[in-house]
């Protein structure tokens, strides 16, 4: 379990780094946090905020038009709000 937790950290700081490359960073740093989001869900599937984090990606992708606009300020967050699930779950372990 320490291990995975050490590997989730891992794919998420390598997620914030890619923010530094621009668009493609952007691009790339979402498909590395939705997959540290499936790890953590199959790793801790009783935490409820994981679930919120889902249902907001989903919300991103279903209201998305393909332009970079004001709405890009919720991916930004997700980044944010993933980082603080897996920090505060490390806490409880």
């Amino acid at each position: 379990m320490k291990t995975t937790s050490k590997v989730l950290e891992i794919i998420n700081i390598c997620a914030l780094l890619f923010l530094l490359l621009g668009a493609y960073g952007i691009a790339i740093t979402g498909v590395l946090q939705v997959l540290a989001a499936i790890l953590f869900l199959i790793l801790f599937p009783k935490n409820k905020l994981i679930y919120i984090y889902f249902g907001l990606v989903i919300i991103f992708f279903l209201i998305w038009n393909g332009e970079f606009n004001w709405l890009f300020l919720l991916p930004i967050s997700l980044i944010f709000f993933l980082t603080f699930i897996i920090y505060n779950q490390k806490k409880k372990s």
